[in-house]
């Protein structure tokens, strides 16, 4: 049970109560008395025993615990560690010198993020080459969408390359922000809620949730395939949070090291549905109110949507969004014209914000 501090007032009339009681004839209410101003800094003293005490018991429990090094101690007696920042990797290319062989340790730049080749290369008969690359700094920042032009770096070193290199079809992925506390908590609480059941669908999605950058998983049994159990996730730092390819490998990668021996597993990007939304009516109608309805609802169909899956068809519900315009600061009265109705999604899809029109 949670401790409850008291409040200074009460803490001293508790402590004048004492005083009578052990001090018979003495009466520490009256406040020209000495024993009363005695009181009085005992009570602040108890004042700061009873905070302590207060925020102790918090402590003690993962859901209401404050501070970060105890919900890291509360996490890891469930072998739940919190998520380091990671670097990108993936696939760039380019040209070179026909038939040439090229080493690991070639840097690339893109924007503010250097990139370096992890192992040796060969030039096609034609001149195409191909790099495995991965980012120097760790973070969501360094993750690149495909056809992302990258510059040769040592230009001066390796002439023979051309300047400008392309990211690859996949994209490069698997870089992510350190895991937040509260992110963390939320891994740890969902162990304790659902503990591992030898393979269950809830142990696949906490598979996806414990590599660095997936906010979200969702895992569903395949049903052209036996035994085959594909898990739809979110990472951090991409458009809406919708995965490239390359984020695809590494969750697929981290999976498989995890999985039942007996069962395939398949980590998969949902697809954007975008949803536009039409406000009328709108009561205070300023930029600021606008940006915080969009924020809004993007904050439910992260908390209340997931993809469709076969067997569990998501259909979001018009009144959600209608409830999120209504719970803006300053939002006084709106009409939702669009979306008119439900609206259903086919399996795979994901519903995003599109745009917001105001009438």
């Amino acid at each position: 049970m949670p401790y409850q501090p008291r409040d200074l007032t009460t803490i001293h009339r508790q402590v004048r109560g004492a005083i009578r009681q052990y001090l018979p004839g003495t009466d520490a209410g009256i406040k020209g008395n000495v024993l009363y101003v005695i009181g009085k800094v005992e009570a602040m003293l108890v004042e700061l025993y009873d905070q302590r005490l207060g925020w102790i018991s918090k402590q003690l429990h993962l859901h209401s615990a404050t501070d970060e090094r105890t919900i890291e101690a509360h996490a890891a007696e469930y072998q739940i560690i919190r998520k380091a920042a990671t670097a990108a990797t993936g696939l760039i290319t380019g040209t070179g010198t026909p038939d040439r062989a090229y080493p690991a340790g070639i840097r690339f730049l893109s924007a503010d993020q250097t990139y370096v080749t992890t192992a040796p290369a060969t030039a096609t008969n034609l001149g195409a080459v191909t790099f495995t690359v991965v980012s120097e700094a760790t973070g969501a920042a360094a993750n690149r969408e495909a056809a992302g032009a990258m510059l040769l770096a040592d230009a001066g070193l390796y002439p023979s390359l051309g300047d400008t290199f392309l990211v690859g079809d996949a994209g490069l992925g698997g870089g992510a922000d350190r895991e937040d506390i509260e992110s963390l908590r939320a891994r740890a609480l969902d162990r304790k809620r659902r503990p591992p059941q030898g393979g269950s669908l809830s142990d696949y999605e906490q598979f996806a949730l414990a590599v660095p950058g997936v906010v979200k998983a969702w895992a569903y049994r395949m049903q052209d395939s036996i035994g085959s159990i594909g898990v739809f996730f979110l990472f951090e730092g991409r458009t809406n949070l919708i995965p490239e390819a390359a984020d695809a490998t590494v969750v697929t990668a981290a999976i498989d090291a995890r999985r039942m021996i007996r069962v395939d597993a398949l980590a998969l990007a949902p697809v954007a549905v975008a949803v536009p939304v039409t406000i009328s009516g709108l009561n205070q109608d300023t930029a600021d109110i606008r940006a915080s309805i969009s924020a809004a609802i993007k904050a439910m169909l992260l908390e209340r949507a997931y993809p469709s899956m076969p067997g569990d068809i998501f259909i979001l519900s018009r009144s959600w969004i209608g409830e999120a315009i209504s719970g803006v600061t300053g939002e006084d009265r709106h009409v939702l014209v669009a979306p008119v109705a439900d609206i259903t999604f086919a399996p795979g899809d994901y519903p995003v914000l599109g745009t917001v029109t105001y009438a």
